[in-house]
């Protein structure tokens, strides 16, 4: 789905992770940002259809990486990796609802946030079928 994002300064946002985390069971996503409002229903609407409950983040919590986390699958579950950051950006009823379905993993990674990075940037998913 297409659609145009901007920062509170009104700056133009360059990819989807800065803002949004799509998870098993939930989205966490920067709605403010997201600058048509009919565009911004749609999504809501998309994202609860498919069974996913809608996390709203404040352009605060974007701006310290909240919608920059990964869910990856472990062996006891689901976990959502994100930042040391990013997690301290969350209140408790965000906290929550992500720990109904998926264990927090929060990694300091001051470095790579310097840089305008956070957890997302540093993984990458493999889609294979394990050999046998």
């Amino acid at each position: 789905m297409v659609f145009d994002a901007r920062d509170g300064d009104g700056v133009p946002i360059y990819h989807t992770n800065v803002l949004m985390c799509v998870a098993t069971d939930f989205a966490m996503i920067g709605l403010g940002m997201l600058t048509d409002p009919a565009r911004r229903r749609e999504i809501v609407a998309r994202l609860e259809r498919s069974g996913r409950r809608v996390i709203a983040l404040s352009n605060d919590q974007i701006a310290r990486f909240a919608g920059n986390a990964l869910e990856l699958q472990g062996q006891q579950g689901r976990i959502l990796a994100l930042s040391a950051t990013a997690l301290a950006a969350l209140d408790e009823a965000q906290i929550a609802a992500i720990e109904e379905s998926a264990t927090l993993v929060a990694l300091d990674i001051p470095t790579i946030e310097r840089a305008g990075g956070s957890v997302r940037c540093t993984l990458a998913g493999i889609h294979l079928r394990p050999r046998a």
